[in-house]
């Protein structure tokens, strides 16, 4: 790929980048790419303020002050050199947002059970779901299956 090309593809990458983050309003929900695996995304919960702007999210390697893993930062902290995937516009306002951190503070991250997937949803319409989760344990349950059948020579 000729090196001119490639750096106007960083370039529009870079200003679409920057018009997602300007448009972003309290209560948006912000799906990334995870730092761990590509394939695997990290969700949370825009809440804009007179300081900035800010993410809340459930995060196994982080802590907030009651030793739960729903965490407030910095939006620019949690997005750095992360590819934005998409955002989804709720109705959920600071106050909202706010009661729910407070209510869910003690909670620990749970990848089955209670991950940042599932907590946006909870945010969104009050239902604990992660269709990430049940994919990937469809897929690893169904190569199991495969393998044992393959391996057994039953197929």
């Amino acid at each position: 790929m000729p090196k001119n090309y490639s750096s106007a593809l960083d370039k529009i990458r870079i200003e679409n980048r920057e018009h997602i983050i300007s448009q972003l309003k309290t209560g948006d929900l912000v799906k990334i790419k995870s730092e761990i695996l590509p394939i695997i995304y990290h969700y949370g919960i825009i809440d804009i303020t007179p300081e900035g702007i800010f993410i809340l999210h459930n995060h196994p390697d982080k802590l907030n002050s009651k030793g739960g893993n729903i965490v407030r930062e910095q939006f620019e902290k949690w997005v750095k050199r992360k590819d934005i995937v998409s955002v989804e516009s709720t109705t959920l306002n600071t106050q909202q947002i706010d009661e729910l951190e407070k209510a869910l503070k003690d909670y620990k991250y749970d990848f089955i059970n209670f991950n940042c997937e599932h907590f946006v949803n909870f945010a969104k319409n009050k239902s604990y779901a992660s269709p990430q989760v049940i994919r990937w344990t469809s897929i690893v349950a169904i190569s199991l299956l495969v393998y044992y059948l393959i391996r057994n020579k039953k197929i």
